[in-house]
């Protein structure tokens, strides 16, 4: 989706690429104007009114964190929360650009060789000063195999990283990395932990602007604010509280009560029908996709038949999901959304994407299985209403064409251990949400990734081509690329791609002043934001 608040991200990757070609980060650095809260400067330059001190916002969530450790944790329920207890070396500004955070900026002398300048007087939240030790420790925790971090495949490009001096750190690449700078920028992926800290799911040390207060599962998260963060004048608020909900309808009536400021919601009806109803919130509709794929286990069988994949592919009307769940609120789509460097919005041009029973039966027989065939469990999230409701009709579907499966709704933490596992049977979904570049989703499918090792993955031209498009700068060949790696993916019906739709809808309360909704996904800008009561 491409509107003012969700830009293409392809021009994302171009600006952060044209910004480092062998140039200092030039950031308004002389007169240190930028690193006062840019982003708020250029939303909000000429706001008539000034930020009242103080407060509590709440914030209806729909999830537990998994874990709060941002090298290790896997699950988006609990990137809110790391995006505003950590920083990075890079953070995206409000137009979803990339700036400085912890660095001033960096020179790139070659371009596999990228050297930053850091803040100074930056403490963690332990009174740890940050220094390049802390940046050298987190990334070599990163690429440890014995850490077992999903950010091991995305920095995969990176050959070493160097204490310079305190301030200074050196990252060593052994190939051109195009996403570099955008997993920089994005939290959890680029978040700095502190050296010689060891728990940090449960008791969380970084170097944002909020710090960690206390959590009580499936009632609330509490964060008070950083009296020494190191932009000045933020954060505003005294305190942030994550309030708990588990379904759509109480997070609705929490905030037509104001039990709380602020929340987001999945199903894009009920967010239409409050905004128009209720002319004193502000909503967000739509800032980035959700792509709702169906993971298959090809280590044995019958998944690991081509032919049976296919079948499965050619069983499914991924229109009739897209119109019965979401009322048309999305679209039919590839691996990556269309606001990425080659995405892609339709099914047309993709193999084994249109709708053909008759053909999936045959292509059944032909694997063997003349009379049809039963897959077993189909894992979903039992949390997520939307996606329970799209299995429901794959099983209607899938039955027409002699497959069948039986729906097994599970818990989200188990279910992301069996898909970071591969102990799962056959079928399981996990839904992908935005990423800071096309990479980070391929990288599922890279056979020596924890991900494409847990799948069953064992394609080594696939492999070539993802490493190919990560390393070509030019934007035009890298989309083209992309769009190659996605026609193979659908060739060999790695993954059944369903739909694609807008992720959430933000929505608060206008009292709520000078919050910033991203197409990240991260609610970052709590930072900036203030109370007008």
């Amino acid at each position: 989706m491409k509107t003012p608040s969700s830009p293409d991200l392809s021009v994302v990757v171009d600006d952060a690429c044209a910004l480092s070609r062998r140039n200092l980060l030039r950031l308004a650095l002389t007169s240190g104007t930028m690193l006062l809260g840019p982003a708020l400067l250029s939303q909000h330059a000429l706001a008539a009114e000034t930020p009242a001190a103080g407060g509590t916002l709440n914030i209806g969530a729909d999830a537990d964190p998994i874990g709060l450790d941002p090298t290790t944790v896997n699950a988006f329920s609990s990137f809110d929360f790391t995006s505003l207890i950590y920083t990075g070396l890079l953070r995206w500004s409000a137009e979803m650009k990339v700036e400085p955070d912890l660095a001033l900026g960096y020179e790139q002398p070659d371009p596999k060789t990228y050297v930053f300048k850091l803040r100074q007087g930056v403490k963690f939240h332990n009174g740890q000063d940050f220094s390049a030790e802390d940046v050298k420790y987190t990334f070599d925790r990163i690429l440890d195999p014995a850490t077992g971090s999903r950010l091991k495949a995305l920095y995969s490009s990176v050959e070493s990283v160097t204490v310079v001096d305190p301030l200074t750190v050196r990252f060593s690449l052994n190939a051109t990395d195009a996403a570099f700078l955008s997993n920089l920028a994005s939290n959890p992926n680029g978040a700095i932990v502190p050296k010689g800290v060891g728990e940090l799911n449960t008791k969380p040390v970084g170097t944002g602007p909020f710090v960690f207060e206390s959590y009580q599962p499936n009632q609330q998260f509490s964060l008070t604010a950083n009296a020494n963060y190191y932009e000045k004048g933020q954060p505003h608020l005294s305190k942030v509280v994550f309030k708990f909900y588990k379904d759509q309808a109480t997070l609705s009536s929490a905030l037509r009560s104001r039990a709380i400021d602020m929340t987001w919601l999945k199903d894009p009806k009920v967010a239409g029908a409050m905004a128009r109803t209720s002319p004193n919130l502000v909503s967000a509709p739509g800032q980035t996709s959700r792509t709702f794929p169906i993971w298959l286990n090809m280590k044995a069988k019958p998944l690991d038949d081509v032919r049976v994949r296919r079948a499965l592919s050619l069983a499914t009307d991924r229109k009739a999901c897209l119109d019965t769940v979401l009322g048309g609120s999305g679209k039919v789509g590839a691996m990556i959304p269309e606001s990425q460097v080659g995405g892609y919005d339709g099914a047309g041009e993709l193999p084994y994407y249109k709708h053909d029973p008759a053909a999936a039966k045959k292509l059944l027989a032909e694997a063997g299985y003349p009379d049809g065939i039963d897959l077993g469990n189909f894992i979903v999230v039992a949390a997520n209403p939307l996606d329970v409701a799209c299995a429901q009709i794959l099983q209607q579907q899938w039955q027409a064409a002699g497959i069948t499966v039986k729906l097994a709704p599970t818990e989200t933490a188990p279910l992301l251990n069996m898909w970071a596992t591969g102990n799962w049977p056959t079928l399981l979904s996990v839904a992908l949400s935005w990423t800071p570049d096309a990479d980070a989703i391929f990288q599922y499918l890279k056979s020596d990734s924890g991900f494409g090792k847990a799948m069953g993955s064992k394609d080594a031209e696939l492999d070539k081509m993802i490493l190919e498009a990560r390393a070509e700068l030019d934007l035009g060949k890298r989309a083209a690329t992309n769009m190659d790696i996605q026609r193979r993916i659908a060739e060999n019906a790695y993954v059944i791609q369903v739909y694609q739709y807008p992720l959430r809808w933000e929505i608060w309360w206008n009292y709520v002043k000078d919050y910033v909704p991203l197409a990240a996904n991260i609610r970052s800008f709590v930072r900036t934001t203030w109370l007008k009561k």
